[in-house]
């Protein structure tokens, strides 16, 4: 099979996000194997809000018994309780929902990248929602009567 490609507009200056702090959500979970074979889940976030919104990150979660610490860190930071023995996760449940990566930069076969040191639970939710809860307390009071009800 032949193909041709045309690479003349190619922007080869990619711009590797700052360091710093990024509100993410979880875009999607692959399952893949480190190189010692060992089961590693590989996050794909892509940034949820500011001039970088839609970018991607990944952070790699090898499933090794020295590293249950990141990955319990990881599942709280997405708003999940995380038992002190063992439990199944459904990494599809996670989608969508944010956090704030803690981004880095380390050299990658010759070039400088994004390094995603960790997750923490964002300020605005586990899911990061920004929307205000129309039942919490402290909003305004509606009146409701039977003429109201469809039933």
């Amino acid at each position: 099979m032949k193909a041709n490609f045309d690479f003349t507009n190619v922007n080869d200056d990619f711009e590797i996000l700052p360091k710093g702090e990024y509100v993410v959500n979880l875009f999607d979970v692959d399952l893949k194997k480190t190189q010692k074979k060992d089961d590693m889940f590989v996050l794909i976030l892509k940034v949820a809000e500011g001039e970088h919104k839609g970018r991607q990150l990944f952070f790699n979660l090898p499933v090794m018994t020295q590293t249950m610490w990141k990955i319990k860190e990881t599942l709280e930071a997405f708003g999940m309780e995380v038992p002190k023995g063992a439990f199944n996760v459904d990494f599809d449940e996670l989608l969508g929902k944010k956090a704030v990566a803690i981004v880095d930069h380390r050299e990658y076969q010759g070039k400088e990248r994004e390094d995603v040191q960790g997750l923490v639970p964002n300020e605005g939710g586990a899911d990061g929602g920004n929307d205000e809860d129309p039942f919490a307390s402290g909003g305004d009071s509606i009146d409701v009567t039977e003429d109201d009800l469809p039933f």
